[in-house]
């Protein structure tokens, strides 16, 4: 074989090596992406999930992996930034690859300014997409877990709301006419009664007993209706 031919055999193996390689990384990246994309699905099901990360090491050996273990994804920290073990069986070698993942869920904010005392409604709270890697504390995805609660302080608009920012309504007001409920067994007697405190769903208050006179406790369970058993 002349060494013209030796040269172009050998130039045209470094070609299809060099070609071959970014195929092989994009097929590995791809599983890798893959994998990590179903464990996080397990933790957020709902979400819109966005994965970034570094190819496995600079070696071309290293993109030819014909059997890979990689770490799990259990928890993602504040700022959606984590590393994850990658280990190849065939042939062998491990590193790691450095993650920027992004969680993506429909999350409650304050459509326009609310005031402290304010109750949430359809008609000033909303749910836009939200990186909730970026936020540092609890927030709410669903209508039911934050309608009908009141601002404990004044909420800025479009800011991301929070338990922390909420109350629950005062449900009755000291002076207030109320029906307490009692009984055991599947039985209820009614009766009418005056608050002589103001309460919120679940607190237990003082109320009189109209017809006997009596002060008892018994628990808010409705805006007007109390009742002297905790598990109503």
């Amino acid at each position: 074989m002349t060494f013209i031919k030796i040269v172009i055999l050998g130039s045209l193996t470094f070609l299809l090596n060099t070609l071959a390689y970014p195929v092989i990384a994009a097929s590995l990246s791809q599983e890798i992406k893959q994998q990590i994309h179903a464990d996080l699905s397990k933790i957020y099901p709902k979400a819109i999930i966005n994965i970034d990360f570094n190819q496995p090491n600079t070696n071309i050996n290293n993109s030819k992996c014909r059997e890979f273990k990689l770490s799990t994804v259990k928890t993602l920290p504040t700022g959606g930034r984590t590393s994850l073990r990658i280990t190849c069986k065939h042939p062998k070698w491990s590193t790691y690859i450095s993650l920027k993942i992004s969680i993506i869920y429909l999350v409650a904010s304050a459509k326009v300014p609310l005031f402290k005392g304010e109750t949430l409604t359809v008609d000033n709270i909303h749910f836009q997409p939200t990186d909730i890697t970026k936020l540092y504390r609890a927030y709410f995805t669903r209508p039911d877990t934050i309608l009908g609660k009141v601002a404990k302080r004044t909420i800025k608009s479009q800011q991301v709301i929070g338990p922390h920012m909420l109350d629950l309504p005062t449900l009755i007001t000291k002076g207030d006419s109320v029906i307490i409920e009692a009984g055991a067994n599947g039985l209820t007697i009614s009766t009418l009664g005056t608050a002589l405190q103001s309460g919120k769903k679940g607190r237990q208050i003082r109320i009189k007993n109209i017809r006997s006179g009596k002060v008892i406790r018994a628990y808010v369970i409705a805006k007007g209706r109390v009742s002297t058993n905790p598990n109503k």
